[in-house]
Order: structure tokens, then C-alpha cells, then sequence
């Protein structure tokens, strides 16, 4: 007897089992091709906005050590009391005057025996005279102040000087595109991406108070802020025409 062949519907049925299962699994494994780069012209421009600082920052502050750990506190308080004075008779707002350390460490000597405790209570200070921060820092001083460090300088509009730092880097990025397409035989078009840097700062200016008040017809402690840099960078691809 001949054997018999499946018939057309029947082959047809497992055409269609196979597909089915077998789809799902090539769909999975079909790669996604990355997106083709975009032609254009690559440049970054820079901002620079110099200006005049009218704020300065410093921390400053009381720094005791005596044998006794109450006489070292009660002292390093009067001294902080006359300190914060000073800086309220100078026109700082109690907002303007912050403590951002306090801290007692116990002092030993080679043998290991204690030999005396240090009281250390710093402020940060924020002031508006600029010009006269030589004479704070020795009224500090004077009114019993023993460390005073980390003096910064910053400007009370730095929102509109980063805006115009970023207008002259944007305006610098256009300039050069335009340069190298006017090299290229081509034209600037939109720009496809643009990136920021902002690396704005200035220098900060360390300074060295003396260690005894100094006599009134003396100059006072002199103090440079220097001019202050907003600097920012932008990362543009122009469009080719």
C-alpha cells in the first residue's frame, strides 16, 4: 500500500504554527541600528564678563587653649561675644553672621598626659564694604579674634553676569562656525545641539592678620579682591547648508 502525503490543508497548518512561534524569538533578536551622525560643524566658544566684586566672604574666628576646659570655653566666649559685636557694629545683619564650627580638642603631650584643651568657635561672615575690609579684619583682631582665613569675593549680580557671559560665548561659537564654513565653501545653518560649561569663579585671596592690634595711625591690613572672572564655555554643532 502507498503511503499517503499530508494534504494541502494540512500543510498549510503547520506553515502557520511554525511562523507563529518562530516570529516572536526573530523579532527579539533583530538589532535597533544606531541613529546616523548628523553632519555639522563642531565648535566651542568661551565667555569671559569681568567685573568688581562688592561682596567678600571669610571665616574667622577664636581659637583657646588653657589646662582647665571651663576657663578655655568661658574665654573662647568672650572673645566670640566681642567678635560678633564688632561684626554687628560694622552693619552685618545677625543673617549675615553664621557659626560653621565649633569644636574642643583635648592637647597631649609626648608622654601622653593631657596637657591642655583647645576651644576653637568659627563664624562665617558675609560684608558689603569691599573697600574697608582691611580695617574690619584688624577691628576683629583687636576685639579678640585669633584665626581668620578663606576670604572670597563674589558679586551681588552674578545672575546677569552669567547671563552676559553666556550671550559673549554663544555670539564667540557662531563667530567661529561662521570662520570655518566660509573656509569649508559651505554655510551655517541652525544649531543642532548645544552645550554648557560653566567654570565662572574667581581666585580666592588668603590673608594673614597680625597677631597684635595695630597702632591707630598704622594703614590697615591691606586687602586686594582683585577683579572678578564669570566664565562660562558652550559646545555648539551648527547644521551645514
Amino acid at each position: 500500500m502507498l503511503p499517503r502525503f499530508p494534504t494541502s490543508a494540512v500543510i498549510a497548518a503547520l506553515l502557520a504554527a511554525l511562523t507563529s512561534s518562530a516570529w516572536p524569538a526573530l523579532a527579539q533578536n533583530v538589532p535597533v541600528p544606531p541613529p546616523a551622525p548628523r553632519e555639522g560643524i563642531s565648535v566651542v566658544g568661551e565667555g569671559v564678563i569681568l567685573s568688581q566684586p562688592n561682596v567678600a566672604r571669610l571665616t574667622l574666628g577664636v581659637e583657646v587653649s588653657n589646662p582647665s576646659l571651663a576657663a578655655a570655653q568661658a574665654e573662647a566666649s568672650r572673645r566670640m561675644d566681642a567678635v560678633i559685636q564688632k561684626l554687628r557694629a560694622a552693619g552685618l545683619p545677625d543673617s549675615d553672621i553664621r557659626t560653621v564650627s565649633f569644636s574642643v580638642n583635648p592637647q597631649y603631650d609626648q608622654s601622653g598626659a593631657l596637657r591642655a584643651y583647645q576651644v576653637q568657635n568659627l563664624v562665617g561672615a558675609k560684608s558689603m564694604d569691599v573697600p574697608g575690609l582691611g580695617t574690619l579684619i584688624d577691628d576683629l583682631v583687636g576685639a579678640g579674634a585669633t584665626r581668620v582665613f578663606g576670604i572670597g569675593f563674589e558679586a551681588d549680580d552674578m545672575s546677569s553676569l552669567k547671563d552676559q557671559a553666556r550671550d559673549q560665548a554663544m555670539q564667540n561659537a557662531r563667530a567661529k562656525a561662521d570662520q570655518l564654513a566660509r573656509d569649508a565653501g559651505v554655510s551655517v545653518g541652525r544649531p543642532l545641539t548645544v552645550e554648557e560649561s560653566d567654570v565662572g569663579g574667581v581666585t580666592p585671596v588668603q590673608a594673614a592678620p597680625r597677631a597684635a592690634v595695630a597702632p591707630a595711625a598704622a594703614p590697615p591690613t591691606p586687602i586686594q579682591p582683585g577683579e572678578l572672572q564669570v566664565r562660562t564655555t558652550v559646545r555648539v554643532v551648527w547644521a551645514i547648508q
